[in-house]
């Protein structure tokens, strides 16, 4: 037990590290005006107005444009075109740092109760034994 609290304070700090390093990923709504950058933005998803949705998982086979009045999805050698009057609303995949950090408390929460749990069940924690 003499590298216990060193060691727990590693192992929190590990997953601390890893959860912010992978991070969530949250669908943030597309303004209008910015439909003609969708080539360069990350995962899309298009919101039909009957409540469907479409993902588009950019790659380097995938490219989205607005050509008109509407959107053309070519994903390898398949194209697809969606009427922008069939389009309720465009979101892109982003970065979530307030869910991130969230999850980070969270998990640090969780592993701290869960270890102080197993010390009390197990009798206790001796700092000179």
């Amino acid at each position: 037990m003499k590298y216990s609290v060193a060691t727990f304070r590693f192992i929190v700090f590990l997953l601390s590290v890893s959860i912010v390093l992978t991070g969530c990923h949250s669908y943030f709504e597309v303004s209008r005006d910015d439909y003609s950058n969708l080539e360069k933005m990350n995962d899309i998803k298009v919101v039909y107005k009957d409540g469907k949705e479409f993902i588009v998982e950019k790659d380097d086979t995938t490219n989205v444009k607005m050509v008109e009045d509407s959107l053309i999805v070519y994903q390898g050698i398949e194209t697809k075109s969606i009427g922008m009057n069939e389009v309720e609303k465009i979101r892109e995949s982003r970065f979530d740092f307030g869910r991130t950090l969230s999850l980070v408390v969270g998990t640090v929460v969780g592993f701290i109760l869960a270890v102080g749990l197993f010390v009390w069940a197990m009798g206790g924690y001796d700092p000179g034994g």
